[in-house]
């Protein structure tokens, strides 16, 4: 079987692994002249590199059971190595707390903050485990091809978990501080919405972290995108740099190839898009394909997305060894539940919580001797506001600094040699982010689950969709999950059965942290 994928991120990379190692004939366009989509990284005058996209791995098992399931060794393609703490962060009292999959040094950081809190972990890590081994496999790990998925069997074991309980209140209800709920709850923000509209069921997402670690790629996230890249050249697979899409072609209710902006016209049985989904389907497959489904331009307008980032990339000459990886700011703000900060309708130029990565101490390939990197995210809102994003970076570009003392990050501003801006307008112009919403469709619950855009298209035979804005979601693991999803769905019609070693819900036991 003939596949074609369209984009060279990590859904699409893992997607092509996947096929390529089940025999199809694989080939992945790519309209930069890279790999890596979001995660392709920059690089800075000066000679600074820096990733653009993800900066944390979880569950590093799954990654592995895409290079093996091909008869491939991850390790023989990049190096991943385990952090502790997994982040360190400074609240608006002045406290801090350092998390980590050290479970000791996890509640003595806790302890520092209440000495009641230790114990409430261990009460929150043995309900998690529960949930987790529901949770993956049952409804991460699957195609969410229908209302079925909610079906009253499958729900039973979940039901004990409270879904309906916000994230915000499921972890007061064992911690009662709100230090702790929110630094537990921050993925939320990465789900396109707050702790207090986000269902408890995503609490899954900081057990990961506190049972199996968070891990960085040596080289930066963007190693991890050329070596998946070479894995899938090892295999077979062709990539086409420099190459455009401009549409899908769909014959006969199939999709049957794509058109490139060059006028070339490739054939294939099947089409795996891993562009950014809402950008995707109103820009390469025509209305008429698309009316009356949640994909139509009207339905896609109409609903929920994420929050946009400013990201300022900035190459320093000194190091901050003393200070961890991940860093976070959880401000005042952070707890704010007015309207406007729910819906993301406004920047703060104040006082916001922003997350920073400081990966030189783990990872100096990325900067000269002497010299470092930072990466510096602050949440806004995506293009739908009508904001003066000119005036917003100039603003934030001199605010920043200053504000990177409150996680101990202190004389940033006299020690930069380069440096380099995000806004929502660079998302939604230079990565063809619909409205600059880096998270994607929000994860409420009209567009999560089965309510959320499939893999497989209902609507067009032959069409696959991964990436952040399908099942099951965005972020780095479960964009990879959702590339295991459709090549199941890909080996079950090319008549192999179902995709090997896939569901994989990696056992309790911690992984080996060995670097």
């Amino acid at each position: 079987m003939k596949a074609l994928v369209v984009g060279a991120g990590p859904g699409g990379l893992a997607a092509a692994i996947n096929l390529a190692g089940r025999g199809f004939e694989v080939t992945v366009v790519e309209k930069e002249s890279v790999p890596g989509g979001r995660m392709r990284g920059l690089s800075l005058d000066g000679g600074y590199a820096l990733d653009t996209g993800p900066t944390i791995l979880q569950l590093p098992q799954v990654l592995e059971a895409v290079f093996t399931r091909a008869g491939k060794r991850l390790q023989d393609y990049v190096t991943l190595k385990a952090l502790d703490p997994n982040t360190r962060i400074h609240f608006w009292d002045g406290s801090q707390l350092d998390t980590s999959a050290n479970l000791e040094r996890m509640r003595e950081s806790l302890a520092a903050l209440d000495p009641k809190h230790p114990a409430a972990l261990d009460r929150w890590m043995t309900e998690a485990k529960q949930k987790y081994l529901v949770a993956y496999e049952k409804f991460i790990c699957t195609n969410a091809g229908s209302l079925a998925y909610y079906a009253p069997w499958r729900l039973m074991d979940t039901l004990k978990f409270k879904p309906w309980q916000s994230l915000y209140g499921h972890l007061d209800s064992f911690f009662h501080d709100d230090r702790v709920t929110y630094a537990l709850s921050y993925p939320s923000k990465y789900l396109g919405l707050h702790p207090t509209t986000c269902s408890s069921v995503f609490s899954v997402v900081p057990f990961l972290e506190l049972q199996f670690g968070v891990w960085h790629v040596m080289g930066g996230f963007r190693a991890l995108s050329q070596g998946m890249a070479r894995c899938a050249e090892d295999l077979g697979a062709r990539l086409r740099y420099g190459e455009a899409v401009e549409e899908v072609l769909v014959e006969g209710g199939r999709a049957s190839g794509v058109r490139l902006a060059s006028g070339e016209q490739l054939t294939a049985d099947a089409v795996v898009i891993n562009a950014d989904l809402p950008y995707a389907a109103t820009k390469l497959i025509k209305p008429q394909h698309r009316e009356g489904t949640r994909l139509s331009d009207g339905a896609l307008d109409k609903a929920k997305y994420s929050c946009s980032t400013f990201m300022l990339y900035l190459g320093l000459d000194r190091r901050y060894d003393q200070l961890p990886h991940h860093l976070i700011y959880l401000s005042d703000a952070a707890r704010r539940t007015d309207r406007a900060a729910l819906e993301d309708l406004e920047a703060d130029l104040e006082d916001p919580p922003f997350y920073v990565c400081n990966p030189t101490p783990t990872d100096p390939s990325g900067a000269p001797e002497g010299h470092s990197t930072l990466y510096v995210l602050v949440p806004t809102p995506n293009t739908s506001r009508p904001l003066d994003w000119a005036a917003l970076e100039k603003s934030m570009r001199a605010k920043i600094p200053r504000w990177l003392e409150k996680v101990g990050l202190t004389g940033v501003e006299q020690h930069i040699r380069a440096s380099k801006a995000f806004t929502a307008q660079s998302w939604r112009d230079d990565f063809n982010v619909f409205r600059g919403a880096v998270f994607n469709l929000s994860h409420n619950w009209t567009q999560l689950g089965p309510l959320r855009p499939k893999v497989k298209s209902p609507d067009v035979d032959g069409l696959y969709w991964v990436g952040g804005g399908t099942h099951p979601g965005s972020g780095l693991l479960t964009i990879l999950e959702s590339a295991n999803i459709a090549a199941d769905y890909l080996t079950r019609a090319d008549g192999q059965g179902a995709l090997p070693q896939w569901p994989l819900t990696p056992p309790l036991e911690p992984r080996t942290r060995a670097a």
